[in-house]
């Protein structure tokens, strides 16, 4: 049952208690026996003469009295009805109001003229409803995010409690979602309907610049339906706190140009920078900051609405991670102004080749390591296969299959474990390889993970006269013979190579082709489903995995043919040590975006050194911190942080005596809140353009074409104070009277 219809019964119950002067009058009545006296006689004698003024003099008293009590009793019980529908309120509260207030708190809110934000704006808007509110009206507060949240989720019915929540609304470096936010519109309603029945109308404030990212959406099935759900429930109001022109610069992506870094060597980035009205701001500089140190700087001449690209450089003498930061001027809107990066310089990029023939690997390591020198900034290291369940994998940052014949159970389980941690696995197939084997252990998800690789191997092909074909040069592996068709792809000769089926439904892609349109090279991302917060699932990104259907050595040979010949000469070909330089930049790519986070996403960290410091304090870039318990696996102690709610830098320290902080991730804001463009109301249903329908203006906000309530408390309390004096009176006259 209702709480306040409960409440407002019990209240009513006490009415009863509007018969005690009765029951008294009546218990006095036999409380003495009756007996004759001589001087009584004479007494009664004259009484009866008055009988019956005192007899309407006492019924008037007890009226009264009755009466006092009956009308406290209603006032208590807050009664109400409207003049449509007679007493319809009856054992339930009265006819205020229900305000929500929707925020729109996506960061294009924080662009703001002549010092007030547009997220300002909303607030004084949201702050003058509330002062017009009547008394007993009640407030739900939502911020429209990324994830629309109730700042008050039940009304609050103390104006100065909500205008403290309002306050306290913050920039959400996302994009506003407004299905989310409708859908959490809806539930407020109902909810508030059902638990709050004294708030008899209700209305729904949003306040938003109208930006064309979350508005374009707004005439969708989704949302309409959701739009009439709320329209039965309430009257829908909207504010436009939006300017028609704007004057916005912004970063909006920066990009490590290098594949792997390492000490000593010149690292390159790209930065994107964009402004929505060149006129007024032809150009800016671009700093770049490492460390917090400033290490360049550049001009970045603006073309309206199109994307500048500039590279810069610099040189990072130490290994370790570092953090990197681009830097617009400041302009109207901060937030889009800076980017973040955290590079990782290794020492030396470690590279694991496994063969079941271990001299075979003589051309892959030549062709990732052509200098061969102590210098190098790669280090490639060779082993047979059979070693793979005794080898620490996370130690290395690419691992290179070359015509292992089989993957057993055990050892498919920790290439898939070093695969989910950010290492590149690369595959080259020829003759060894038993495809029932690898489609076993490695096409196969576990717990709710992708394949490790994402196809099915088949067979070796007859034997023929097969080509590469590049077609539109367009995967990123290829970059070296573009615009180069002398450099030996295209003349690539092969004999034989390994059937591969791409599935429809696979995540791999395609990246170079045989002439007969089979796949000659395959690559995909590993994914992996963790939990987020409030119950969700994220997709979580591992390593890159290549899958070359060529033999990475002349070794392979078509048994089919006396004497036996070669699949291919790709390995001594001019075509080979760029495609392996290629796969390996783009094995350990991956570790890049690993450390460059999106809003919302959990990171996972190492430590390394020492096992005892279990405890990691996460430092957040407003130098809040975190505590989070790190958990042994694999010999090291993991943890993972998914506050990840702030752009910036977030650094980590171990809490032991000696440990110092150390850069870990960086997350940014949504770039496509910088776009400031308005939607086009045409596109925008009638109920959710700006203005104050279904209100009387003439009645301070109240809602058009409800019928009026009467507060029965409000006339009950008169009348009992009214009945009090009253009864004083009478009290008093016929007392007096009778003496």
């Amino acid at each position: 049952m209702n709480p306040f219809a409960l409440s407002s019964a019990t209240m009513l119950l006490w009415g009863l208690a509007a018969v005690a002067p009765i029951l008294i009058h009546l218990w006095n009545r036999r409380r003495y026996r009756e007996t004759d006296w001589a001087a009584m006689k004479f007494l009664l004698a004259a009484m009866k003469k008055n009988r019956r003024r005192i007899q309407v003099e006492q019924l008037l008293l007890l009226l009264v009295r009755c009466a006092i009590l009956l009308f406290f009793a209603i006032a208590l019980a807050d009664i109400s009805c409207t003049g449509a529908s007679g007493i319809s309120g009856f054992g339930g509260p009265g006819s205020a109001t229900h305000t929500v207030l929707v925020i729109d708190q996506s960061y294009s809110m924080a662009y703001g003229e002549q010092g007030q934000t547009r997220l300002d704006q909303a607030k004084e808007l949201a702050r003058r409803i509330i002062s017009e509110a009547g008394e007993g009206d009640g407030f739900t507060l939502l911020a429209m995010g990324r994830t629309s949240k109730g700042i008050i989720s039940e009304p609050a019915f103390d104006p100065s409690d909500v205008l403290r929540e309002l306050e306290q609304i913050e920039i959400d470096p996302g994009v506003a979602v407004l299905d989310l936010a409708l859908a959490e519109i809806e539930g407020t309603l109902r909810i508030a309907a059902r638990d709050f029945p004294r708030l008899r109308r209700a209305q729904v404030c949003i306040l938003t610049d109208y930006g064309d990212v979350t508005w374009k959406e707004a005439a969708t099935q989704t949302n309409e339906q959701l739009l009439a759900k709320i329209e039965e429930l309430a009257v829908v109001r909207t504010f436009d706190v939006g300017q028609p022109q704007t004057t916005n610069s912004a970063i909006i992506g920066a990009t490590q140009l290098t594949p792997y870094l390492t000490p000593d060597q010149s690292a390159r980035f790209r930065v994107d920078v964009s402004c929505d009205n060149a006129s007024e701001l032809p150009s800016q500089v671009v700093q770049m900051l490492v460390d917090g140190r400033l290490v360049s700087q550049k001009v970045v001449p603006f073309v309206d609405n199109q994307v500048v690209s500039v590279e810069m450089n610099t040189v990072f003498s130490q290994a370790g991670t570092h953090s990197v930061e681009f830097r617009l001027e400041e302009d109207l809107l901060l937030t889009d102004n800076r980017r973040y990066l955290v590079v990782e310089v290794k020492p030396q990029l470690r590279i694991l080749c496994l063969a079941d023939d271990v001299p075979s690997l003589k051309f892959l390591k030549l062709a990732l390591d052509p200098s061969d020198s102590i210098q190098s900034p790669v280090k490639v290291e060779t082993m047979s296969a059979s070693a793979l369940m005794d080898i620490d994998l996370l130690s290395y940052d690419a691992v290179y299959l070359s015509n292992v014949a089989q993957i057993a159970p055990d050892e498919a389980a920790i290439l898939r474990t070093f695969v989910e941690r950010g290492g590149g696995l690369v595959m080259f197939l020829g003759d060894r390889v038993q495809a029932a084997s690898y489609n076993g252990a490695l096409a196969k998800g576990k717990d709710g993970a992708l394949p490790l690789i994402d196809i099915k191997l088949d067979f070796p092909s007859p034997r023929g006269e097969y080509f590469l074909d590049p077609r539109q040069y367009e995967s990123p592996i290829l970059e070296p013979f573009r615009g180069q068709q002398a450099g030996g792809l295209l003349t690539t000769p092969v004999w034989n190579y390994f059937k591969v089926t791409v599935g429809a439904g696979s995540t791999a892609q395609t990246a170079l082709w045989f002439g007969t349109g089979d796949p000659a090279i395959v690559t995909s991302r590993y994914q992996t489903l963790s939990p987020k917060k409030d119950d969700a699932v994220a997709t979580r990104l591992g390593g890159n995995v290549i899958v070359f259907c060529l033999p990475a050595s002349t070794d392979s040979v078509d048994r089919s043919l006396d004497p036996p010949e070669a699949w291919t000469v790709f390995p001594t070909w001019p075509s080979f040590p760029p495609l392996v330089q290629e796969s390996l930049s783009l094995a350990v790519a991956s570790q890049f975006d690993r450390r460059n986070r999106e809003l919302g996403d959990m990171f996972e960290g190492v430590i390394e050194g020492d096992p005892g410091a279990n405890l990691i304090e996460v430092i957040l870039p407003d130098d809040q911190t975190s505590r989070i318990e790190a958990v042994a696996r694999d010999d090291r102690l993991f943890w993972a942080f998914d506050g990840t709610d702030q752009i910036g830098i977030y650094r980590s320290k171990s809490l032991s005596d000696r440990a110092n902080e150390k850069v870990e991730f960086a997350v940014n804001a949504d770039t496509r809140e910088s776009d400031l463009s308005r939607v086009a109301m045409e596109n925008v249903p009638p109920s959710l353009q700006p203005g104050d329908r279904g209100f009387d203006p003439s009645a301070a906000g109240q809602v058009a074409g409800v019928p009026a309530s009467v507060e029965l408390f409000r006339y009950a309390l008169v009348l009992v104070l009214g009945l009090l004096f009253f009864e004083s009176f009478l009290a008093y006259r016929f007392g007096a009277a009778a003496r």
